[in-house]
């Protein structure tokens, strides 16, 4: 097979030049301090860590290879890259248990694109993986000025809403109550989405819900 990034003739979906560069990016490697409490990868303990303070872990930056492997497979639909990309998401997933995974739904234009949302067929392949359940819960609303925003505009605008049918289904998960959530995405920048999410399942009810993502820019 070739190589995902560098097209060189490779017995893996990354060579073994890829795959050190991929790990080069991971906090794993560029962060020298570990949390006290829990193990997590952090700048400067004095700084806090994101996972105990606010249930949020990511594999690294987004530059790179981490950012070729994302622009490939979300914008030029290089569906091989999925299966690179849940294997990232493998580790930071198992540290918050058995989670019912609940991926961040793909904007109307990039389904439209690609002719598949994106980060629930990585979500799907964690499920299967990991044996898992997920719940496609939330969808974006149409927003019929929002290619006339700027780029700072788009950041702050969030068109989030709950999916109806999804939410009846998920009853049984909230009156349960053993269940914690996990909100999937592939780049955090502002975190506006993954915020919004985030109160959008906890309006529900009194749930766990943590966000796991691939790469911050």
């Amino acid at each position: 097979m070739w190589c995902l990034t560098c097209n060189a003739l490779s017995d893996a979906p990354l060579c073994s030049g890829c795959r050190k560069k991929l790990a080069s990016l991971s906090y794993a490697q560029l962060y020298e301090h570990r949390c006290p409490t829990c193990g997590t990868p952090v700048l400067d303990t004095a700084y806090g860590c994101d996972f105990c303070q606010d249930a949020l872990l990511s594999y690294g930056v987004y530059d790179g290879i981490l950012e070729q492997l994302i622009t490939s497979y979300k914008h030029a639909g290089n569906v091989q890259a999925a299966w690179q990309l849940a294997t990232l998401f493998e580790p930071l997933v198992r540290k918050f248990g058995s989670p019912i995974l609940i991926p961040i739904p793909s904007s109307i234009s990039g389904k439209r694109n690609l002719g598949f949302d994106h980060m629930a067929l990585v979500t799907a392949i964690l499920c299967r993986r990991l044996h898992l359940s997920s719940v496609r819960l939330l969808a974006q609303q149409r927003h019929d000025l929002y290619t006339l925003l700027t780029r700072k505009q788009r950041q702050q605008t969030n068109n989030l809403i709950l999916k109806k049918k999804a939410l009846k289904n998920m009853q049984a998960y909230f009156q349960d109550g053993t269940h914690n959530f996990l909100i999937l995405d592939d780049i955090f920048t502002t975190g506006n989405t993954c915020r919004r999410a985030r109160e959008l399942i906890q309006t529900t009810g009194d749930v766990s819900v943590g966000v796991c993502i691939l790469a911050r820019a």
